[in-house]
């Protein structure tokens, strides 16, 4: 017995590509300075660069990695979605299916009553007999976007790195 193809008609998941696109439309030449924070298996160097000198190539090829909205995605993940009215915040989350897809987590936080976005997280996971990785990534618009990668190699030292830019 085949097993029925999803329904593509119907739409796909969130679009980190499209929301990173309105993020970019919103806050583009703001003259925000941003604190960025790097550590490397426990050593951290932090100083402030302009909002002008960020790579954001580097950081939206990292979040759009994991973006989960191309069709070929759907019904390869669990979708829930809960009200915390003390936080006065919706929470729309997706938890793959198999472990062997890229993107494991996707939790999206928005306002209760705008929809407006406060923050985003992921997980995702790469395994290879070469090595296993995992990263975390957050973004709070307008207040934080962290990045967090471990390496664990068949052979050398296992890396731990985090590059967090706080905006000031």
């Amino acid at each position: 017995m085949e097993k029925p193809k999803p329904d593509t008609t119907q739409g796909t998941y969130f679009s980190l590509y499209g929301f990173v696109q309105d993020q970019w439309h919103i806050y583009r030449g703001q003259p925000y300075v941003l604190n960025k924070m790097v550590t490397l298996n426990g050593k951290t160097d932090s100083c402030l660069v302009s909002a002008l000198n960020v790579e954001w190539g580097q950081i939206f090829k990292i979040f759009f990695e994991a973006d989960i909205s191309d069709p070929k995605f759907l019904d390869q993940y669990d979708f829930t979605m809960f009200d915390e009215n003390t936080t006065e915040t919706r929470t729309f989350s997706y938890q793959a299916k198999d472990p062997k897809l890229f993107t494991q987590k996707l939790q999206i936080a928005a306002d209760l009553y705008n929809d407006k976005i406060r923050s985003i997280y992921i997980e995702t996971q790469k395994n290879t007999f070469w090595n296993n990785q995992s990263k975390k990534l957050f973004y709070s618009p307008a207040h934080i976007i962290q990045i967090q990668e471990h390496d664990n190699p068949l052979l050398g030292r296992t890396k731990d790195f985090v590059i967090q830019y706080k905006f000031l």
